[in-house]
């Protein structure tokens, strides 16, 4: 696919905030959290990470109704239909253009988002396993019967797939069509096709 030389501003500057901040932080919460590591797993590093990392979900899940225009789920979630004709295009080996997320790329963040607030919330119901008192005893004590560490460690294994099949589609589609689709979410702007 050919691309003009005139661009479009499709992600705000709080989406390409959102994006990196979430990724450094996840990825670093994820790699380094071995025992004796900077993020080690119950650490106050981890800790605060993650509780960053759920803030920033939480804000973008509220930016998904009142931001920009390519920020909004109304503007960007596929409907069933949308998606199955989009991936029919792929497997014709056609690659439809699209100023913001491909119904592909739609689904996949909300896989991710929906990944990384599991894996916060877990990550925050394993830290209750000491407390005894309050609120937060009370769903420790309702809650003890589960392995929430165990859970947490699966949500944040799967939240890790997630993530590298998005990278992996990202690098192949910007091969595939020309895109320049990392650049864009470091710009904020993406080249029009000719």
């Amino acid at each position: 696919m050919a691309f003009s030389s005139e661009k479009v501003k499709v992600w705000d500057l709080f989406i390409r905030f959102f994006h990196w901040t979430v990724v450094t932080l996840f990825f670093c919460n994820y790699l380094l959290s071995g025992k004796g590591m900077p993020l080690e797993r119950g650490g106050i590093l981890h800790i605060y990470a993650g509780y960053i990392v759920i803030s920033f979900v939480l804000a973008r899940l509220v930016w998904g109704v009142i931001g920009s225009h390519h920020a909004r789920f109304k503007n960007f979630l596929p409907t069933p239909a949308e998606f199955t004709a989009y991936v029919r295009a792929l497997w014709r080996g056609e690659f439809p253009y699209y100023e913001g997320h491909n119904p592909a790329g739609s689904v996949m963040i909300v896989c991710l988002l929906s990944g990384l607030l599991f894996t916060g919330l877990t990550g925050w119901l394993s830290s209750l396993a000491d407390v005894f008192d309050g609120w937060q005893g009370s769903v420790a004590a309702a809650t003890d019967f589960i392995d929430w560490g165990e859970v947490h460690e699966f949500f944040a294994n799967l939240t890790m797939l997630g993530a590298g099949i998005h990278i992996t589609a990202v690098v192949i589609s910007s091969h595939l069509t020309g895109e320049r689709l990392i650049h864009a979410m470091f710009s904020g702007y993406k080249k029009k096709p000719e």
